[in-house]
């Protein structure tokens, strides 16, 4: 009886049982990781660059939103990084100045 009851409990450890998947898929990698949020502190010094445009950030886009405070039509320039979003900026400031009254 007890060696009917260990060839059991062998033959449960060593069958081949199906194929198990794991609870959860570690193999995700496609899965892109997104950019914190700014400090307010950052925010206001983007700002304080920026002196002829409203900078905002978008929370839902993820990204920076300067609208401009210059010019008769509206201008606004999105983008997600900082530094270029500054380069951006400057640069349609100086359109703005090089572009007749």
């Amino acid at each position: 009886m007890i060696r009917r009851f260990l060839a059991a409990v062998a033959w449960l450890l060593v069958r081949p049982g199906p194929a198990r998947r794991p609870m959860v898929d570690d193999t995700i990698a496609d899965i892109p990781a997104c950019a914190p949020d700014p400090s307010p502190e950052q925010l206001a010094e983007i700002q304080d660059l920026c002196r002829q445009w409203l900078v905002m950030w978008c929370r839902y886009r993820r990204e920076f939103a300067a609208f401009a405070l210059f010019g008769h039509e509206p201008l606004i320039i999105c983008d997600r990084n900082r530094q270029r979003l500054l380069y951006r900026c400057r640069a349609a400031e100086l359109e703005q100045i090089g572009a007749p009254a």
